[in-house]
């Protein structure tokens, strides 16, 4: 899987890799999460003021982003599956203190996803139109949002890239360098986007223009920091050729979880497209609801994370019970931070959807939504956060089936049962994905518990 394809001897574990095993699983979580905590707060508000640029252009223009931005959902498969595999095997190899297989895992997933998001980019650019009107989008709403999703869905390769390129830096224990780097370009993000927004008026096309362009700035400052060298890895001086074997272990990870985000994606749509048919205020409210749900799972980002990347160098460490004490450790963590989170949301939901609309009727419409997820987070942080120590592990088969089983069984179901024939509407939606986060939750704790993931070679 280096260079030349033949195993590399084990040396030493890289510098971070070892003073990250001198704390204990708590420490340890806590100071790879905080970083990335703090990057997808600064990210988050400020996709939160560009929504709410957006969201004060109207419910049609609201609806419009809102269902070009869940096709981007179709994006996952793409960098989110190599991500994952990049990091549990990079974290992994540097465990084992095997640098330059790491190094060589890097260089062949950020070509992998530069591949993928070309094409990808070009699906999105021919079909915008078509995909808008296949979830029920209204005329007006699929000739507003089609230009826009073929903007920022046609140059996805940028965003597929840096989410890559920032995974391997997370996998040898390096995340204060993407922290930073969102800094930057958050702040970029919303001084473009006002100027495009708000002061020359071109509505959100502006956003799409301002995307692309702060996502090509941020792909090239990933690639230049890592070709540097960034905690014990770099991707300089070695080929950009695609081996077998280094592929075959990559898509071993990868694949499965490609499948379960693009189950996941479609899943989207189908609720989105359920959403679409309840009206055009209801489907605003929708999308506002995801804005705060992404909000609230914010920090279970950052602890997933924390948790895949020392749940690999432990394993390539050959510290198995390790790996089990940082799940556990960093899963407690992230359910106390969205407990509070959730407790925000449950107290005052009108208050926080009016951030992002002054239409009462949207607000009246998200109020139960935005409860109900309020009241989800505790079960969500565990989703996230054992989802993500499995998946360091390389244990992604198991991930898949668990969500091919709550989408098909519990959550699509009790969506459409609960909107639609119970009369819920989209607070029933919304009660649906609550009750899938329970269900997944109890399942992921089991296999976490069981240990089979421990057991498992890449």
């Amino acid at each position: 899987m280096a260079v030349s394809e033949q195993e590399e001897l084990p040396t030493e574990p890289t510098a971070r890799v070892s003073e990250l095993a001198e704390l204990s699983p708590a420490r340890a979580a806590l100071s790879l999460a905080w970083p990335g905590i703090v990057e997808q707060l600064v990210r988050a508000s400020g996709q939160t003021v560009v929504f709410a640029f957006i969201g004060h252009l109207g419910a049609v223009a609201t609806a419009a982003a809102g269902a070009g931005l869940q096709f981007t959902f179709l994006l996952f498969p793409v960098f989110n599956a190599l991500s994952i595999g990049t990091v549990a095997l990079v974290s992994r190899r540097l465990g084992e203190g095997k640098r330059g297989e790491a190094a060589s895992i890097a260089r062949q997933s950020l070509v992998l996803g530069a591949i993928l998001g070309v094409l990808t980019g070009i699906g999105f650019a021919l079909f915008a139109g078509p995909l808008l009107v296949l979830i029920g989008a209204a005329p007006d709403v699929v000739a507003l949002g089609a230009p826009y999703l073929a903007v920022i869905g046609g140059f996805n390769v940028f965003q597929t890239i840096a989410i890559i390129g920032t995974s391997a830096m997370r996998a040898a224990g390096d995340t204060r360098t993407p922290m930073v780097l969102s800094f930057g370009g958050t702040f970029a993000t919303l001084v473009i986007s006002y100027v495009l927004i708000v002061q020359l008026g071109l509505g959100i096309m502006g956003n799409a223009y301002g995307y692309v362009a702060i996502s090509a700035t941020f792909t090239f400052l990933t690639l230049a920091l890592l070709w540097r060298g960034r905690a014990g890895l770099s991707i300089a001086g070695g080929p950009w050729g695609l081996f077998p074997s280094t592929v075959r272990s990559i898509m071993s990870i990868s694949l499965p979880s490609a499948i379960e985000s693009l189950l996941f994606s479609l899943g989207l749509i189908f609720v989105g497209g359920l959403v679409m048919r309840l009206g055009t205020e209801a489907y605003a409210a929708h999308q506002i609801v995801i804005q705060l749900e992404s909000m609230s799972f914010l920090p279970c980002i950052g602890f997933s994370s924390a948790a895949a990347s020392l749940v690999g160098q432990s394993l390539g460490l050959r510290l198995p019970d390790r790996a089990m004490r940082i799940g556990w450790a960093t899963a407690r963590m992230a359910m106390l931070w969205t407990s509070a989170i959730g407790l925000l949301l449950v107290l005052f939901p009108a208050t926080w959807l009016s951030l992002f609309t002054n239409d009462t009727g949207v607000i009246a419409a998200g109020i139960g939504a935005a409860v109900i997820i309020g009241l989800a987070q505790p079960a969500q942080a565990i989703v996230f956060v054992l989802a993500g120590a499995l998946r360091g592990a390389g244990d992604t088969r198991y991930t898949l089936r668990i969500t091919a089983f709550n989408w098909i069984v519990v959550r699509l179901p009790l969506c459409v049962v609960l909107s639609a024939v119970v009369g819920l509407g989209l607070a029933g939606v919304w009660l649906g994905f609550a009750i899938d986060y329970f269900v997944r939750a109890g399942l992921l704790a089991l296999r976490f518990r069981s240990g089979g993931w421990q057991r498992l070679r890449y």
